[in-house]
């Protein structure tokens, strides 16, 4: 489990070094992203988004404008929704997670997330994460491996799952366009609620490795199971997904930034002192070429 450095280069006046963690699962990345990535930079960082899943960079004290450039580089980013950045969304959709403007974007949430998936029933391909200001104690961001979880589940869980489907709660709009429940509300019959399937087991496109894909726990439903079998086969994935030596736990730093696979991983956030300040930025990368 000791540290390695990568180096890559593609001549020698440019160098991305990548530190990746003791399990391999994320990894430090050496890059000014005040300025967005050129093609091969891009490229250099996917290759390390591949390998490692979860990018930490640091020293990203970042504009709107920078952190919506470097989202921009790697693909597409949804049409922003919920507690906008700016109230005209031109920056790549970028979001609040948490603020220090007590109320300004809605209640200020400190209670344990729940493991989940970027946009579930439709995922994202990336999500990012920019912070500003952090508490001192908690408010920490967890990872957890998905090819790892599948690879080390039990035998008869493995066949369990084994051409299933979750149906992923989700609420329609006049037009039809899915969107999340509005404000965690749990449905009484989630075997005939609307929702959009997603296979629990599913392919990476770039890596070609096959990870458990879980969405998220609230009103989900396995189809062709009974109500209880259902339940019990998601409380006993999600409790194998919750162990510890799949997970990589982010204590922040002001100034950071993540970039995550959000197929091959769940993410969450922890516990922290309601009275502290947390401020973070969010974006995703809807689709893209390289990641």
């Amino acid at each position: 489990s000791i540290q390695t450095e990568m180096s890559m280069s593609s001549n020698s006046t440019t160098t991305i070094n990548v530190r990746p963690l003791p399990a391999g699962f994320g990894a430090w990345v050496e890059f000014d992203t005040s300025s967005p990535p050129n093609e091969w930079e891009a490229h250099e960082i996917a290759k390390a988004f591949h390998a490692h899943r979860v990018l930490i960079f640091e020293k990203a004290n970042l504009t709107l404008a920078q952190l919506a450039a470097f989202v921009r580089t790697f693909g597409s980013h949804d049409d922003g929704s919920g507690r906008l950045a700016s109230d005209s969304n031109e920056y790549a959709g970028i979001r609040v997670v948490e603020n220090v403007e007590k109320g300004k974007f809605g209640p200020r949430s400190n209670s344990e997330l729940d493991w989940h998936s970027d946009r579930f029933y439709d995922p994202v391909v990336a999500g990012l994460l920019n912070s500003v200001v952090v508490p001192q104690e908690g408010g920490d961001t967890s990872f957890s491996d998905l090819y790892r979880a599948l690879d080390e589940l039990p035998p008869a869980l493995r066949q369990a799952i084994e051409g299933r489907r979750i149906k992923q709660d989700v609420v329609f709009d006049a037009q039809g366009k899915p969107g999340m429940r509005p404000g965690g509300v749990k449905v009484e019959d989630v075997m005939n609620s609307p929702g959009i399937e997603t296979d629990i087991v599913q392919r990476h496109p770039f890596s070609g490795k096959l990870f458990l894909f879980l969405g998220n726990r609230l009103n989900a439903y396995v189809p062709g199971l009974s109500l209880a079998e259902s339940e019990d086969l998601l409380d006993a994935l999600y409790a194998h997904v919750d162990q510890p030596e799949f997970h990589y736990r982010h204590h922040w730093q002001a100034n950071e930034l993540i970039l995550y696979d959000n197929r091959c991983c769940m993410h969450r956030r922890e516990m922290f002192d309601e009275n502290a300040e947390r401020k973070l930025y969010a974006s995703v990368v809807d689709r893209s070429n390289i990641l």
